[in-house]
């Protein structure tokens, strides 16, 4: 038992070798060109709509916190098992719209783990390919995501209304009608872009009998 604690105590203080500011630096330098080809990736490969500038934000501040933490593990054994420990107790809980979002996480990491370990080959070729594959995946339609479509009114064709919206919006689904003795109100689902879409309202109004009509935008949790 000595002889196994003595090589965990060696283990555990053994020091790797020391990064100086001159590599430091490299290896920021490296992933902040890198995370400016993340970020401006991902304002290409989405539209107006689904660009959240907050997480693009995000993006490049896990890529410098992932390169800082991996040059700290690179350096110290016992850091980096004390530093799993406390990652290890943290949960992150995030709603991913898009699941190519999930993509983009992970080539922040990656940007930094190739930083930290001088992997500057590595980095480049996968980010390049990367950048290929994220801009050519994007969406079709750049602004016509799906919204919910409110109306509401105390006298008007109902089927009038959904047949204006079928041949003006590339999908319709109702989510919801509820129709009372002095008004009514429908929910839909519709994909429709920001030019069609004031047009489609302004006929709705002119059926008469409508209240009000509201465009809501994609859920941004």
């Amino acid at each position: 038992m000595n002889g196994i604690d003595e090589m965990m105590t060696h283990l555990i203080s053994t020091t790797y070798s020391q990064m100086d500011s001159g590599e430091i630096l490299k290896t920021l330098g490296f992933a902040a060109v890198l995370s400016a080809a993340l970020v401006l990736t991902y304002r290409i490969g989405h539209s107006r709509n689904g660009y959240q500038p907050k997480f693009a934000v995000t993006l490049v501040i896990m890529s410098f916190v992932s390169t800082i933490l991996m040059d700290l593990i690179m350096s110290n054994l016992a850091l980096s098992l004390g530093m799993l420990g406390s990652l290890s107790i943290v949960r992150f809980r995030t709603n991913i719209r898009e699941p190519r979002d999930i993509g983009f996480i992970i080539w922040s990491m990656a940007i930094g783990l190739t930083a930290s370990t001088m992997s500057y080959t590595a980095g480049i070729f996968g980010s390049v390919i990367l950048v290929v594959l994220m801009i050519i995946t994007k969406r079709d339609d750049a602004a016509a995501e799906n919204r919910l479509l409110v109306v509401r009114g105390s006298c008007a064709d109902i089927d009038s209304i959904q047949e204006l919206l079928s041949k003006n919006s590339k999908y319709l689904h109702i989510k919801a009608k509820n129709i009372l003795s002095d008004s009514f109100e429908l929910v839909y689902e519709i994909r429709i872009s920001d030019s069609d879409s004031n047009r489609v309202i302004e006929n709705i109004f002119e059926f008469g009998g409508i209240d009000a009509v509201n465009l809501l935008a994609p859920n941004e949790n």
